[in-house]
């Protein structure tokens, strides 16, 4: 596709997209300082005084931002006050910081979440006192203590969140002027002490001296829900085992022995459904062990990354990657060259649980405890054996995952138009692939380190890290390392939904190999087709649904039933779907399943087109081209189009053989169809994909911030986008298959028709719960709207396919759509979809306007 082509849609969505990327960065950073009175309040005091303001703001559905600003005023006379004017990196200063600022308390490392300083605190002298003015800001996302300040917020799953001003030693005493809680429209439930309500803004402000102000906040719908462990779990395992049961029930008919007759192509599909239950049965039965055994049990022991690297190590022997593509060779030299590759992937696999095993195991060796947890400073070996100990669990299940997508497409023959084809036994292949793959695994590890220094860095800026988590720096590490060790297997599969699309595409392929060519996915492929709409399109519900939303398993039979029915009722109305009731379904599908009978109904087609061209250049008043009379004598003899076995007229009255090949598609197969619509979604899915991301996990930034300190946000951002792209590919091979049956004399009806499809499984959801979320609900509409666009255009593209011979004599692909469209309004389609664009950029402003 040149970029001439691009140019009416896709550079403009693009020049859109970075018009939106600059006008938000001129933005300039909206803090809440202002809010807050200046630290001249205070006042003079004969001891120390101080004051502390507290604001919470939800300016995005899944955090919400808290800030602070405390002033202290001490006198020159206090032992530590002259430190406080010495340079911020001293150590004197830093002492003196912690006096006033920290008391003393422990903490586990994943539990506390440590504050953000946009600058040091700010310290002025005066003639008799100092004045110290600290600002920092945290974001509340998960459970867990939230540090922000002399502030601490506990929150708990499905609690209000417990606000507490910690008074360090030195201020026990102090005269505490102002003490301030806003919480910005989040509600206050209770709060212990003497409070008084602000005028005119709802704050609550604490009086008194020497106490402790503790408030009881109210959470925000969605992350109360998102904290809530049991209906996180409710709705994964609900998850793995409706699909697990759809794939089992979509390959359990391709097990009978009797349907195979000998035939090898059936066999192959037999065997592949086979490979497809034995897959449904590990989802689910390794889903339940990593939540059950893994997540259920919190703490640092050995038998915790035994299970994870014993699971993954069996989830690359079962895929067996060293099968060739070609089977029942005799050659004795590929033999040889099968048996290194099996020992080859096997020693590889082999060596990499032995590392792990060897740090399990024998722990001692590194200088570790058997929980991993060192009683004094770890020696650089057992950090070392750590970090080969999370590489080597990273590595084996990538390995697992790219193995059991490689055995669904060698056995599913993706890629290859005929059986035998492709390299027998790639061994080089396999080593780039394990090469590439660890190279992942270090990728991985890089962005947890830099998380983990971050975190570290935010928490000990005073020097108070070892004292607080117990543990010094490489402590605290090794214990990082080892816990990644267990949380690692679950991270990675929940990405593994990937493989079971895959392999109910690879069976959809098989099984279209093996029947018969009719006018779309019948029987069971209708199924496998629903299945992947299911599992692949939707991904696994919707944020903005809240408890119904959470419960993902809900969703698949869900969209099943409804594209059932869409392509049960739309069959009747299609095109091809009345031209078969008329001339006989069988006919249609002989003539063109057939190249002559293609080729045929294309030629036709593009005499009609040129007739039509020709009878408005009459109707301009160019007579010379040909009478009117003449050219509807023509116009009507195309009208008479018989596939041969028909022995009378076939096409009603509103169709014309334009309307055939539009409807029949590029592909002489529905599944070659299906494979255009896929190729062409994922190409126009790229910029909506990095869209979604964006918005997702760098939309500004405090989400920036998140998705960078956080452990895996940065995979976490590429898989959004992978994973999002699959989507798009998914639906643009829905499409495809579907491409037939589906309502409409053109491509973007179709389209529309499937976007319905997806549509109103959303809005069974959203009818309940649209007041409750509707940030949220504004992010989800802007999905539908993308996958729409995404359609749309792909529907377009595989309509220019269909009379793509027509572009070898320099026909571009925009002059070939005026021309298609020109009987049924090309500017009616520009129009549609330029309201897409027009909806999108709306829902885009709604849903990113701060607050």
């Amino acid at each position: 596709m040149s970029a001439s082509e691009m140019t009416p849609w896709g550079w403009r969505s693009i020049l859109l997209a970075v018009a939106t990327l600059g006008w938000w960065a001129a933005q300039p950073a909206q803090t809440y300082a202002r809010e807050m009175d200046d630290c001249s309040a205070i006042g003079n005091s004969k001891g120390i005084s101080a004051n502390s303001h507290l604001v919470f703001k939800q300016r995005h559905a899944m955090f919400v931002e808290v800030r602070q600003v405390t002033c202290i005023e001490v006198l020159k006379s206090w032992k530590n006050a002259r430190d406080l004017a010495l340079s911020a990196d001293s150590s004197k200063c830093k002492e003196a910081m912690r006096r006033l600022l920290r008391w003393d308390r422990k903490s586990y490392f994943d539990a506390w979440h440590p504050e953000w300083r946009p600058s040091s605190p700010q310290v002025t002298e005066q003639k008799d006192r100092i004045m110290v003015r600290y600002e920092s800001w945290n974001l509340i996302n998960t459970t867990g203590d939230f540090q922000v300040g002399p502030w601490v917020v506990n929150v708990k799953p499905g609690k209000e969140w417990a606000v507490a001003l910690q008074s360090p030693d030195a201020l026990r005493r102090a005269s505490w002027k102002d003490v301030r809680v806003d919480p910005g429209g989040l509600g206050i439930s209770d709060a212990r002490g003497d409070w008084e309500t602000e005028k005119g803004s709802g704050s609550r402000i604490w009086i008194g001296q020497g106490l402790d102000a503790k408030v009881d906040v109210v959470p925000p719908r969605a992350l109360a829900l998102s904290g809530s462990t049991i209906l996180k779990s409710l709705g994964i395992v609900s998850w793995w085992i409706c699909a697990s049961a759809v794939i089992a029930v979509s390959a359990w008919p391709f097990l009978d022995r009797r349907k195979t007759d000998g035939n090898p192509e059936k066999a192959a599909v037999r065997v592949l459904a086979a490979t497809v239950l034995q897959w449904a049965g590990l989802s689910a039965a390794l889903g339940l062990t990593l939540l059950l055994l893994l997540g259920a049990s919190p703490g640092l022991n050995a038998w915790r990354p035994l299970i994870g690297i014993l699971s993954g190590l069996t989830l690359v022997l079962l895929a067996r990657p060293w099968f060739p593509l070609a089977q029942g060779s005799d050659d004795s030299h590929k033999e040889v060259k099968r048996r290194v590759v099996v020992v080859a992937v096997s020693a590889a696999a082999a060596a990499a649980a032995a590392i792990s095993l060897l740090v399990i195991k024998t722990p001692y060796l590194f200088g570790l405890s058997p929980s991993f947890t060192p009683a004094a400073r770890p020696p650089a070996l057992g950090i070392v054996g750590l970090v080969l100990l999370d590489l080597s669990m990273l590595w084996i299940w990538l390995t697992a995952i790219a193995a059991w997508a490689w055995r669904f497409a060698r056995e599913g023959r993706l890629g290859e138009s005929s059986a035998g084809n492709g390299p027998a036994y790639p061994l080089r292949r396999m080593t780039a692939t394990g090469v590439a793959l660890a190279v992942v695994a270090v990728a991985v590890m890089f962005f947890r380190y830099r998380s983990f220094e971050n975190r570290w860095h935010r928490a000990d800026w005073l020097g108070e890290g070892q004292d607080l988590f117990s543990a010094d720096h490489l402590g605290v590490l090794s214990q990082q390392l080892a816990d990644f060790a267990s949380k690692g297997p679950g991270w990675l599969y929940a990405y593994t939904w990937v493989l079971s699309a895959f392999a109910l595409v690879a069976l959809l392929h098989s099984s279209s190999r093996t029947n018969p060519e009719t006018l779309g996915p019948q029987g069971w492929d209708l199924l496998l087709v629903t299945a992947v709409f299911a599992i692949v399109v939707p991904l696994r519900g919707a944020e903005f649904g809240g408890e119904l939303g959470s419960i993902y398993g809900l969703w698949l039979p869900l969209n099943m039933i409804v594209l059932y029915v869409m392509v049960k009722a739309g069959n009747r109305w299609s095109v091809l779907g009345r031209v078969g009731r008329k001339a006989g379904m069988n006919c249609i599908v002989s003539e063109l399943s057939s190249r002559a009978g293609y080729q045929r109904l294309t030629e036709y087609a593009h005499r009609f087109r040129d007739l039509v061209r020709r009878l408005h250049v009459v109707d301009q008043g160019n007579a010379e081209d040909g009478t009117r009379r003449n050219l509807e004598k023509q116009l009507r003899s195309l009208h008479h189009w018989r596939p041969t076995g028909c022995s009378h007229d076939c096409l009603p009255d509103t169709v014309s053989v334009v309307d055939v090949a539009l409807c029949w598609g590029p592909g002489r197969r529905w599944w070659n169809n299906a494979l255009i619509g896929a190729r062409w979604a994922s190409v126009f899915g790229i910029l909506p994909s990095m869209i979604l991301a964006w918005y997702q996990y760098v939309y500004d930034a405090e989400q920036w911030t998140l998705t960078f300190n956080s452990p895996t946000g940065i995979p976490d951002t590429v898989g959004k986008f992978l994973t999002q792209e699959i989507a798009f590919a998914g639906s643009g091979l829905v499409l495809g298959a579907l491409w037939r049956v589906l309502p409409g004399e053109h491509g973007p009806m179709r389209a529309f028709s499937l976007f319905i499809a997806w549509l109103i499984a959303i809005l069974v959801v959203a009818v309940r719960s649209v007041s409750e979320n509707p940030r949220e609900l504004g992010l989800e509409v802007l999905k539908v709207v993308l996958m729409l666009t995404v359609l749309t255009m792909t529907s377009m593209w595989m309509d220019t396919d269909t009379f793509s011979r027509e572009r070898l004599y320099g026909t571009k692909r925009l002059g070939l759509l005026t021309s298609l469209y020109e009987v049924r309004g090309f500017s009616g389609q520009v129009a549609f979809l330029i309201a897409q664009l027009v909806a999108m950029v709306t829902i885009w402003q709604t849903i990113t306007t701060r607050k």
